[in-house]
Parts: structure tokens; C-alpha cells; sequence
């Protein structure tokens, strides 16, 4: 029993030892999950009479405009608006010919400063050469983004 006195301090030598080293690692938070409310590339090519089909289904309410109107750029478009919880999707087209002319993604919550949120809930990339993509700037504040214009490349 020579050792007795030293037997504390095996103990403690010993737990210390088991003990992980602590790391200074930076806390990660997960990213926001965005769901895609509507698959625009798998719209391209289709006429308005055709993106009705996918879009009418359990989750998305269509709301129907058909009175034409003259566009900015001086040709005649009607309206459908689609939408899917609190995102909408208004596609423009050519009344007489049934052509999409664009897409316009935005949200009930108003503005947003990272128009790419909006591409990720139509499921573009920024770098889809299919579409030209066009983010529309607030008139009162134009560091925000009321929504992004994606129009079909001819």
C-alpha cells in the first residue's frame, strides 16, 4: 500500500484523458428549405392552353383574365395568374395565337432582396440559357425586388 496516497491522482490523470479535447467550431444553421411552388423550365415551349393542364392541380388556384390588353411593347396580351399557398405565377400570352410571351414569379409577402429566392421557387438557375431572366426593382426602394420576369428565348 506504498501507492495509496498516489490512487487520487491515477483517477483524475485517468478521467482527463477520456474527456474530448473541446473545438471551437462555428455553430451551423440550417439553410431555409424552399419548396418549389412551380416548375417553369417544364413550362417552355408550351402554349396557354397547355400550361393549364400541369398547373390546375390539388394545391394551385388559377385566376383566369382574359380581357386583352395592349402590352408596353405594343402587343395585345392576356393574363392567366396561378397560385400556389402565397406565390403566384402570372403568365402573359398572346390572346390570338395562345403564345406565351413571359412569366412573372412573385409573392404575396411583397418585396424581397435576394431575387433568387424567387428562382428557386420556379426552379430556374440563374444560368438557363432558356429563359431571360429579368428581376423587377421596387419603384419605392431599388434595392428590393418585387418579383423576377422570366421570358422564353426565341
Amino acid at each position: 500500500m506504498r501507492y495509496a496516497p498516489l490512487f487520487p491522482l491515477a483517477l483524475l490523470l485517468g478521467c482527463a484523458s477520456t474527456e474530448q479535447p473541446t473545438s471551437e467550431s462555428p455553430s451551423i444553421t440550417p439553410a431555409l428549405s424552399l419548396n418549389r411552388a412551380f416548375d417553369v423550365p417544364a413550362l417552355i415551349g408550351m402554349n396557354a392552353d397547355q400550361i393549364a393542364k400541369p398547373l390546375t392541380g390539388q394545391a394551385i388556384r388559377p385566376d383566369h383574365d382574359r380581357t386583352p390588353r395592349e402590352s408596353p411593347t405594343g402587343n395585345t396580351e392576356a393574363i392567366y395568374t396561378y397560385w400556389r399557398d402565397t406565390t403566384a405565377l402570372v403568365v402573359s400570352y398572346n390572346p390570338t395565337t395562345l403564345k406565351i410571351n413571359n412569366f412573372f414569379l412573385k409573392t404575396k409577402h411583397g418585396l424581397t432582396s435576394d431575387y433568387t429566392s424567387l428562382l428557386k421557387l420556379a426552379n430556374v438557375s440563374q444560368y438557363d440559357k432558356r429563359l431571360s431572366i429579368e428581376p423587377m426593382a421596387s419603384v419605392s426602394n431599388p434595392q428590393l425586388f418585387t418579383g423576377v420576369r422570366l421570358v422564353p428565348v426565341q
